[in-house]
């Protein structure tokens, strides 16, 4: 054989070895990996967000338990944000699994699909998929069944919607009332009591005209006053609290109340209309409950 003929085969052999290892690794690193799904498509499309009513969600530092009963969602017992809820349903019935990515379990650990790395959910006590990390494309992840070796790339929000943590799920508004309904708001704050009265289109503060910034900010923060955080479970609110707020309807009835108490750094709150107490930032509390009219400025 040739110089020439020897390098000419030694070329051809290397240009067949590099695109083998390219191919090898385009099918998720060795194992040779079907482009078929797992079978996961089979059961991910077996879902129904309309019809689920309980979804175990278990990552390396939260439990999330998600229970529908009377058509309300709870999560660990507390009441679940709405928009969280629907954003997780939504994801379940939108959710789409494309090919395998790999079959070699040397790979779970790097796709984030051990049983120690993922997020595990659980549908109605039956279903369960491993949910790992982020996929190579813009909404995608990687995801398996737990008895399985294959691993699919999944595309959608399923991943996301699902892995939070407790406070994300948690509903964080404490109030939210009607507030064309509302006649008169009663604001007590250090100790000084201010009545603020719809005259028609005009809101008055003791005969006085009220600036109409302090209304709309007020007014705001009663139609959905939205918490930062929670307070401890072992935390009570003083018995006289720094500033408390009740807007009443033209019958006198009360629509909300808000009572605060001032902390290092923000406001504990509560209402008759949660059984929690909540912790706001500094801003909200001087919407809801703001300086009489002769202290502002």
């Amino acid at each position: 054989m040739s110089d020439k003929t020897l390098r000419a085969s030694l070329y051809f052999l290397g240009g067949v070895t590099v695109l083998y290892l390219l191919v090898t690794l385009l099918k998720g690193g060795g194992g040779g990996a079907p482009t078929d799904d797992s079978g996961l498509a089979a059961v991910l499309g077996e879902l129904d967000g309309e019809w689920l009513t309980r979804v175990e969600l278990s990552g390396p530092d939260d439990a999330i338990d998600l229970s529908k009963d009377g058509g309300v969602w709870t999560v660990n017992g507390f009441e679940a944000d709405s928009a969280a809820v629907a954003r997780f349903l939504r994801a379940v019935d939108e959710v789409e699994v494309g090919p395998v990515a790999a079959t070699n379990p040397a790979n779970h650990e790097r796709m984030g699909v051990t049983a120690e790395s993922a997020w595990t959910m659980t549908v109605d006590g039956t279903t369960t998929v491993l949910l790992g990390n982020s996929g190579n494309r813009y909404r995608t992840f990687y995801a398996r069944l737990p008895e399985a070796d294959e691993v699919s790339l999944v595309e959608g929000d399923l991943r996301s919607a699902a892995t939070r943590s407790l406070f994300d799920w948690r509903n964080k508004v404490m109030v939210r009332a009607d507030t064309a309904a509302v006649m008169s708001v009663r604001v007590t704050r250090d100790g000084t009591t201010t009545l603020y009265e719809r005259q028609d289109s005009v809101w008055t503060a003791d005969g006085e005209d009220v600036d109409g910034v302090t209304i709309r900010d007020l007014l705001q923060e009663l139609a959905g006053l939205r918490a930062s955080g929670f307070a401890p479970q072992d935390a009570v609110m003083p018995e006289s609290p720094d500033r408390s707020v009740q807007a009443l309807d033209a019958d006198g009835n009360e629509i909300a109340s808000v009572q605060l108490a001032e902390q290092e750094s923000n406001f504990r709150a509560s209402s008759p209309a949660s059984p929690y107490i909540f912790e706001i930032a500094n801003f909200r509390a001087d919407r809801i409950a703001p300086e009489p009219p002769d202290d502002e400025g």
